[in-house]
């Protein structure tokens, strides 16, 4: 067969009309084989561009391990950064590796490793990147394929990578994306509608697909957000709340949490299209097909549940496998699945993100005062934590009942407010962690995107801007705008921060919220009403019900119900998460999938103590958790066996590491004796097993 020369080392972009063909033709050239494959309906541009592996490429953006072990990459012009000088930021990002080596990234685990090994050079790896887009605007999502040039055309497969958290699309490629692109797959990335695309309402300045920002007249059919306000309904808006920037997640009204699955699959289906038109050599003799292809679905919190969704919308076989690593769930009702955990029974369980969230919301600040040196307890106002903590006493069986509090005391009530989140169905370890999990903003934006709230409705008087050292809403300068594609979370670009719209005095940051006498109060108004929304209660003001039906019909169309299939899947979590607690996601999804395929699931479950959502190696952190990202790895590496016939999966277990120890701060370096492996035979005692619709876990 002929050779095939390269793609230029120039971006293609290719529109889809009957110029595709012809435009592809020129820098590649197609091996006798099928005909070339017609992309996917849903995409409406696809960009291609040729990364040679030495000045830039797939895995590390050109910047090689070394790179990534240092600082942020700079813009040259940090007003104007260049779509590239983005890309480098957000992949750069993806890898955390400038987080050090003290807990084991970079050493045991991580996009250097592989299979336990360093990866030898640089890391660079050369390939195709291909980009597309499905749907505009607020309801669009964006893909990312990537093409090793050494991909293994015998035996090929496909890693489904879908972002992490409300990352960006880039946000999976340090860790999936570098696992798959070691073991010589394509990567098929998506944002799963989410990402950090924003709409300052202010300044008029959106985001394109491409992380680029500027006006929105400019940009329009380029956007992948807009807040979707008339001119007349923009500038009423600022006028009224100056300076407000809305952004994708929470204000879309598209509830993109409901198409995961669809999204994922989608990913998926363009990999394989953009394999059958670059044909080469030794490519299977039908092309790249499901059967012809093994595809794995895997990813991490709010993509290891889009893995999951993925696995259970695919009934053609398009997914072969998933992994997922602690996956944010919003499972459909248990109706006697139960969970017990060493022989009794958790005290709840199944609860979605939503309510477990807001519930802990309204505690947290009560409850960290009952863990003096957690990380975090220094920044707490112990004051107004003292009167969260007297708020919370009353008739509501889910906070501090009244008779508990009076005798207890007030210096009893922050036991007290541990006690109900161990009763919601937090671990009881999980005390140390929830001060530095206190977040509003979590359950604000889910309340706004499941009831498909606009940015104009600011919902339980919330919304978002840049503030100054008062906490008073301020102009975002350009730069940060300009940033926000390498280096937002996916909530409003940095340093935006929550605002409460209600405070008296007028809007300021929700961290310096005050209450009705003027004291702060960490916000209880606005907590208290998404925790109304999450609970809906009886006899509520109409508008109220009205919106917590909304949020329910929003939730509604997220559920996981456990049937994937028969496909062999394998999920890790860490016992002490405190963002998505196992009794709310693995452990009850575990006997839903056992439910599911009449007694005969396909999941196996590994918990590793010692081990929470994040892998953070802060002082406090870094002597009493190991790193969970080093049990995804070894998961992948795993199923990996499994897809090549080479061994089972695991026996569903919990896996008991040993923390580091030391003082906080000076932990000694992690070795492989705190992180024991996961067993093919664990012992018994620590097996975990469901049998008659309980999940029972040592």
């Amino acid at each position: 067969m002929p050779s095939v020369p390269r793609l230029s080392d120039l971006p293609l972009v290719i529109a889809l009309t009957t110029a595709l063909t012809t435009a592809l033709a020129t820098p590649l050239a197609h091996a006798a084989g099928p005909e070339p494959s017609v992309l996917p309906s849903f995409v409406g541009e696809l960009t291609a561009r040729h990364y040679d592996g030495r000045s830039d490429d797939l895995l590390t953006a050109g910047l090689g391990f070394t790179g990534l072990r240092g600082p942020i990459p700079r813009a040259a012009d940090p007003d104007r950064p260049t779509a590239a000088e983005l890309r480098r930021q957000a992949i750069w990002g993806s890898a955390g590796l400038s987080a050090g080596s003290g807990g084991g990234l970079g050493r045991l685990y991580g996009p250097d490793v592989d299979r336990g090994r360093p990866v030898p050079g640089d890391g660079k790896v050369a390939g195709v990147e291909y980009r597309a887009v499905a749907g505009t605007g607020a309801h669009s999502v964006s893909f990312v394929v990537q093409v090793p040039d050494d991909i293994d055309r015998d035996r090929p497969c496909v890693v489904a990578a879908p972002a992490t958290g409300l990352g960006g699309v880039y946000s999976m490629v340090g860790t999936a994306g570098a696992w798959g692109l070691h073991h010589r797959c394509a990567v098929a990335y998506t944002d799963k509608g989410m990402g950090p695309a924003f709409d300052d309402l202010h300044s008029g300045t959106v985001m394109a697909h491409d992380g680029t920002t500027g006006p929105r007249a400019e940009l329009r059919g380029r956007t992948a957000f807009d807040a979707g306000l008339s001119d007349a309904e923009r500038a009423r808006f600022d006028a009224e709340h100056p300076y407000r920037v809305a952004y994708k997640m929470a204000h879309s009204g598209a509830n993109p949490q409901a198409t995961w699955g669809r999204d994922v699959l989608r990913s998926i289906r363009l990999a394989l299209a953009v394999l059958n038109r670059d044909w080469r050599d030794g490519a299977p003799p039908a092309g790249y097909t499901p059967a012809s292809t093994t595809v794995l679905a895997t990813g991490v919190s709010n993509g290891g549940g889009a893995a999951v969704a993925a696995g259970e919308a695919d009934r053609t076989g398009l997914v072969d496998a998933v992994v997922a690593s602690e996956p944010q769930l919003n499972l459909a009702p248990l109706d006697g699945i139960r969970v017990r955990q060493g022989g009794r029974a958790v005290p709840a369980a199944g609860l979605p993100l939503i309510r477990y969230n807001a519930l802990a919301s309204l505690l947290q600040p009560c409850a960290a005062l009952a863990e003096p040196t957690a990380p975090g307890y220094p920044g707490v106002d112990v004051s107004a934590a003292r009167r969260r903590c007297a708020a919370l006493v009353g008739d509501d069986p889910r906070l501090i009942p009244r008779r508990d509090a009076e005798r207890a005391g007030p210096d009893g009530l922050p036991r007290l407010a541990q006690d109900a989140l161990v009763r919601a169905g937090f671990q009881p370890q999980s005390g140390y962690l929830q001060v530095s999990h206190y977040d509003p903003q979590t359950p604000a934006s889910y309340a706004m995107s499941f009831a498909r709230a606009s940015v104009d409705d600011a919902l339980c008087g919330y919304g978002w801007a840049r503030t100054d050292s008062s906490g008073n809403p301020v102009p975002y300068r350009r730069a940060e705008l300009a940033g926000a594609f390498g280096t937002s979370s996916g909530r409003a670009p940095a340093p935006g921060v929550l605002i409460d719209e209600n405070s008296p005095g007028g809007p300021v940051a929700d961290a310096r919220s005050v209450g009705p006498g003027g004291e702060h109060d960490y916000n209880l108004r606005g907590e208290a009403c998404v925790y109304r929304l999450a609970f809906p209660r009886a006899g509520a003001p109409r508008a109220e019900r009205d919106w917590a039906a909304r949020l329910a019909e929003g939730l509604a169309e997220t559920r996981r119900d456990g049937d994937l299939h028969g496909k062999p899947t394998l999920i890790v979590q860490g016992r002490d998460d405190t963002r998505v607690p196992v009794n709310h996601s693995s452990r009850p999804y575990l006997g839903l999938n056992s439910r599911a395929q009449g007694g005969r699931g396909t999941v196996s479950y590994v918990e590793v103590t010692h081990a929470h959502h994040s892998d953070s190696q802060a002082a406090g952190f870094d002597n009493r958790y190991v790193p969970l990202g080093y049990y995804y790895q070894q998961a992948l590496d795993l199923m990996g066996e499994r897809l090549r016939g080479r061994a089972g999966l695991p026996p569903s277990q919990v896996v008991r590491t040993v923390p580091r120890g030391g003082e906080p701060g000076h932990a000694p370096e992690l070795t492989r004796a705190n992180v024991p492996p996961i067993a093919s035979a664990p012992a018994a005692g620590d097996r975990i097993r469901v049998t008659g619709g309980t999940v029972w876990v040592p």
